[in-house]
């Protein structure tokens, strides 16, 4: 085990070499302890790539896009704290959809005035009761706002978050965590895709002004690293895709970014949040696709 060990960490510190010394590159690294033990981290893939490395230069072109409808920045953890300014973290289960969709729906409650006060939402009612997922194999974002749609949820309070330790998912409660009875299911409206016009750039940046927006993006092997700037995929291979929340926009030095909320817990990126180029023009997914899959859902 100790010898195991001593091989992770060198992978870890060669690869964090091999991003400080990439000419270009937008956001600073780190090696994060929180990740490394947990289980959607595929340190035999890091260490595959590591070993015949294909870093690339942050040199992509930038399109610009005037807006007439949305506001030149947003940013709602700074406009709304007490709405959203709540970081889940995932744990060593994989369902960041789930976790990831109802933390947002817990957001959008409260933005929108349904609670008068922020409540969180049990993303592991869902997880549990939504039977075509588990921690093995998360949804689509639209995914689990349709079972939010169709089924609903409980308060966190009533059914707690536990996959995070145990990596299982369980069977669907019939009563909350302390045995009481179930309270009445709260349930999400009609889901509208964002994502389907010319400009994704220019339709996620008006649905914002409503609320925040899901998404998911395409994780590279580099973004386990971030630690702050605005994220540009530059080294590593693509391993899965992952469900996040859109918050913000803003451009920093000239570079247009995304202000994301991750389902990673604070100690990882921006006190758990993560920038990233926004509007880079490839095919309209943006970059790691992050505009490609977007939802917002009525409340």
């Amino acid at each position: 085990m100790i010898i195991i060990m001593y091989v992770i960490n060198q992978v870890h510190t060669e690869v964090f070499n091999i991003l400080e010394n990439i000419p270009g590159i937008t956001w600073k690294a780190k090696v994060h302890e929180s990740m490394k033990d947990k289980s959607n981290v595929p340190l035999n893939q890091i260490y595959k790539s590591k070993v015949l490395p294909q870093a690339k230069q942050a040199s992509k072109q930038f399109i610009p896009v005037a807006s007439k409808e949305a506001p030149d920045q947003w940013d709602w953890i700074q406009m709304n704290p007490g709405c959203s300014d709540v970081v889940p973290d995932i744990g060593i289960c994989g369902a960041s959809s789930q976790v990831s969709v109802t933390n947002t729906f817990s957001d959008f409650r409260c933005f929108q005035g349904k609670d008068s006060e922020r409540v969180e939402y049990s993303s592991q009612y869902t997880l549990n009761c939504d039977v075509e997922n588990n921690c093995n194999e998360a949804a689509l974002p639209h995914w689990s706002w349709q079972f939010l749609i169709d089924v609903g949820t409980v308060p966190s309070q009533c059914i707690s978050y536990k996959s995070g330790d145990s990596g299982k998912s369980g069977k669907c409660p019939r009563s909350c965590d302390d045995g009481s009875k179930l309270p009445d299911l709260i349930k999400a409206k009609e889901l509208t895709r964002i994502c389907i016009y010319q400009d994704n750039e220019e339709a996620i940046k008006e649905a914002l002004i409503n609320g925040p927006v899901s998404t998911m993006l395409y994780v590279s092997e580099d973004l386990y690293y971030y630690e702050s700037g605005i994220y540009q995929h530059t080294y590593g291979n693509s391993i899965s895709w992952s469900s996040c929340e859109i918050v913000g926009y803003g451009e920093e030095n000239g570079v247009k970014f995304w202000k994301v909320k991750n389902v990673w817990g604070r100690e990882w990126g921006e006190n758990g949040y993560f920038r990233i180029l926004r509007g880079n023009g490839s095919n309209n997914g943006g970059e790691s696709n992050i505009e490609f899959e977007c939802y917002q859902a009525q409340v």
